[in-house]
């Protein structure tokens, strides 16, 4: 098996990631592009990112720990394999293949200046200390009274490793009294000892219709916006999806449970990049724009966040310190506010009693 995760990742994958053409694995097309430092003068594009590798040693045997253990998490949960392409029909060839490709997909420009500590995180990720068969479960919040009175449910969950950025994300819900159901945004993220690593806040696909239950929902939401103030006039807070601050401070709810101190937001990912890019069609100068703005957007969640709860302080920002931006998780909140966000922090505290194994 390890003679075969490196043949896979040095003579299949890489050879093809760097040069024109798309990346085959067993018929189907991947969007990828990235090549090895040391090989910088045969990338046939300077600018497609490029592994730094400091110890081959290390990274060789990190890059086999994390593909075993990827393919051992997808044995765990057979649910996944029928996702994309992850099973191939069983060609092991080609799982492997899969496996070391993926990866880089999720992988900042800090990550392919330092692949050895990404790779073994990436392992630690699917090998972390979450008490599965406790966290899994759904938990129930209590009710927030109101003219429609509400209450939220969260669950963590496993995804598709394949086309998504983590192996776990946090789902919540928002249930009226009348059974009608709002479903929120998604947040992928990674354990790693006592840091939690976000990646994405995964919304609804555009164009999915609510319900008429659903829109009351949604409307309770945006009282999370009443008194929020912001002079700068760019990338204001205000500037924000309500339904994802309200999912993150859930998320945050959780994060103290499981006794984590630090979330670390991962927002830049240059294949993931590169390839939408590819499918793009506006120009790059408009491509380049629009990530930013979708990038920036992202990290203005947590600034929000962090304005309704001061103690979630921001230590860094990105290529402050690093590519993420850093945020302090105190084990709990010591300001009671009576508006609405808070009402929906304190609505889950009855169940906040998580340990970590």
């Amino acid at each position: 098996m390890e003679q075969k995760i490196l043949d896979a990742f040095y003579k299949v994958i890489l050879p093809q990631a760097n040069s024109r053409n798309m990346v085959s694995i067993g018929g189907f097309l991947f969007d990828a592009s990235f090549g090895l430092a040391s090989q910088v003068d045969t990338l046939y594009d300077k600018n497609i990112p490029v592994i730094q590798i400091h110890s081959q040693e290390r990274f060789s045997k990190a890059l086999i720990q994390y593909t075993e253990t990827m393919i051992s998490f997808l044995e765990e949960y057979p649910e996944l394999q029928k996702y994309d392409y992850v099973y191939f029909g069983g060609d092991i060839n080609s799982i492997i293949e899969a496996a070391v490709l993926n990866v880089w997909f999720n992988a900042t420009e800090e990550d392919f200046r330092n692949p050895e500590e990404f790779l073994e995180r990436r392992s630690r990720f699917l090998t972390d200390s979450i008490s599965r068969q406790e966290y899994f479960e759904k938990h129930t919040g209590s009710v927030i009274d109101g003219k429609v009175p509400h209450h939220f449910e969260t669950n963590v969950d496993v995804w598709n490793p394949s086309g998504n950025e983590t192996p776990y994300v946090f789902r919540s819900k928002m249930y009226g009294e009348d059974g009608s159901i709002l479903l929120l945004p998604n947040i992928g993220f990674g354990l790693d000892d006592d840091k939690a690593y976000v990646y994405v806040i995964h919304h609804e696909k555009a164009g999915t219709e609510l319900s008429k239950g659903g829109r009351k929902l949604n409307r309770i939401l945006y009282q999370t916006n009443q008194d929020v103030y912001d002079d700068y006039p760019e990338e204001n807070i205000k500037d924000v999806s309500v339904s994802s601050i309200v999912a993150l401070t859930l998320f945050t709810s959780f994060l103290q449970s499981i006794s984590c101190n630090e979330m670390i937001v991962k927002g830049n990912f240059p294949v993931r990049n590169m390839a939408k890019m590819n499918n793009s069609r506006v120009s790059y100068d408009e491509f380049v724009r629009i990530c930013n703005n979708t990038i920036n957007k992202y990290y203005r969640n947590f600034r929000r966040l962090s304005y309704h709860f001061p103690e979630l302080e921001i230590t860094s920002y990105p290529y402050e310190l690093d590519n993420s931006m850093h945020i302090q998780v105190p084990s709990s909140f010591s300001i009671n506010q009576e508006d609405y966000i808070h009402q929906v922090y304190n609505s889950v505290q009855s169940y906040t009693n998580f340990k970590k194994k």
